[in-house]
């Protein structure tokens, strides 16, 4: 039975204060339930209602005259929104592409790949699954071999990512597939070193950056990786759909979009921004997005999340009695912090779905459960909107939850 059962006299926990608020009532700027307590930005993010009616207005638009703004415009229309992304992440304007999401900037990279038989693609098993299944399906296709390597919690150091991964390269690894924030463990790898020893014995290194904008401070061009892709649509705050993949100088002439379309070999942006009929809308809005957020201070507002991600994942640590899966410090978080449950939670539940959905269900607290390496955790996200006492609920219901079990 669960020990720490709740007692309204005793404190809620030995972690100390959480940071202060950047401002009150900033959870009003977007469009969340005020019902549901909502710990998971980091999925899709979530939008701000001023940036809502930007990309509303930004449909508008085109659908008032969908052949000129189409047609004849799309440049034009994006320029705008390259030049604000190009500058707020380190990159020039010609050196990427928009695509809907990460996972669609890493099948581009898989399916402009050159891979003969033999040749291996290497992850590790913090990989989001479905950058896992693209990667199998690469090798799978090319008679080549997908190895995910193992990179064991607790970590207590960066350093063990990045010796775990060139200890497993061999003379046959084609490409390197690595988090620059993992998706279910939300830790922080050192992906700049990783491209450095990488590139020092030639090896491709694609960096799948989801979280990473509006999460870190980025200079993409100087971490020295192949490929870098990254979403706007989480912690920058955009429309579900914004995303960019980004190429070195060298791959970019044989970097093109997994769907082949009339500027192919017109270069990496032509290509890419010109995918037909799909929606601009969202990407026109991107810059918007990004200086949304601005006016709150992008470092106050990283400092800010870092800092509340920190406490919580101390604060959970203690209240459920449960040992960190990373340095107690937050030196390897960004935005999220992810948590092994009770244990005791397991005897109710059969599957980690059944008791998001219990917290949800129950609770009304929305917050991912994941099963990494046969234990369960809850994987906590850190925005501006966020209160303390939030997390506070969320330790809360876990209690009462596996009190019960």
């Amino acid at each position: 039975m669960f020990r720490r059962v709740a007692d309204p006299t005793a404190p809620v926990s030995r972690t100390p204060a959480p940071p202060i608020p950047l401002a009150a009532g900033l959870e009003r700027l977007w469009l969340l339930d005020p019902d549901v307590t909502f710990l998971n930005h980091g999925s899709f993010g979530a939008v701000p209602r001023a940036i809502r009616q930007a990309h509303i207005a930004a449909q508008d638009r085109i659908e008032a005259r969908p052949i000129e703004m189409l047609g004849r415009r799309a440049t034009e229309l994006l320029g705008p929104a390259r030049a604000r992304v190009a500058s707020f992440l380190g990159m020039s304007p010609g050196s990427f592409g928009f695509v809907t999401n990460a996972t669609e900037g890493v099948n581009a990279v898989l399916h402009s790949l050159t891979v003969t038989p033999g040749d291996e693609l290497l992850t590790t098993t913090h990989v989001y699954n479905a950058v896992r299944k693209a990667m199998q399906r690469c090798a799978s296709r090319h008679d080549a071999t997908y190895r995910e390597i193992p990179v064991d919690l607790p970590i207590t150091d960066p350093s063990e990512v990045v010796d775990a991964i060139m200890a497993a390269c061999t003379p046959r690894t084609r490409l390197v597939v690595i988090d620059h924030v993992t998706s279910p463990t939300a830790l922080v790898f050192p992906v700049a070193e990783l491209c450095a020893r990488c590139r020092s014995v030639g090896i491709d290194v694609l960096v799948d950056g989801a979280h990473v904008p509006g999460m870190l401070p980025v200079d993409v061009e100087t971490i020295g990786a192949t490929w870098w892709t990254g979403n706007l649509h989480k912690w920058c705050c955009a429309p579900k759909g914004t995303a960019v993949l980004w190429a070195s100088e060298r791959a970019r002439a044989h970097t093109h979009p997994a769907v082949v379309s009339h500027f192919h070999g017109e270069g990496l942006a032509s290509e890419f921004d010109w995918q037909g009929t799909r929606d601009l809308a969202a990407w026109m809005v991107a810059g918007d997005a990004i200086d949304f957020m601005a006016a709150l201070g992008w470092e106050r507002v990283m400092q800010h999340n870092r800092a509340l991600a920190a406490w919580a994942h101390r604060m959970l640590c203690d209240r459920w009695e449960v040992e960190p899966i990373s340095p107690a410090d937050g030196s390897m978080l960004g935005s999220m912090c992810t948590v092994p449950l009770p244990p005791e939670v397991r005897t109710r539940w059969d599957r980690p779905e059944a008791f998001q959905a219990a917290l949800l269900d129950g609770h009304r607290i929305e917050v991912p459960v994941i099963d990494f390496g046969g234990r369960w955790h809850a994987r906590a996200s850190a925005q501006v909107y966020n209160r303390a006492e939030q997390y506070d609920r969320l330790a809360q219901a876990v209690i009462e939850l596996a009190s019960t079990a």
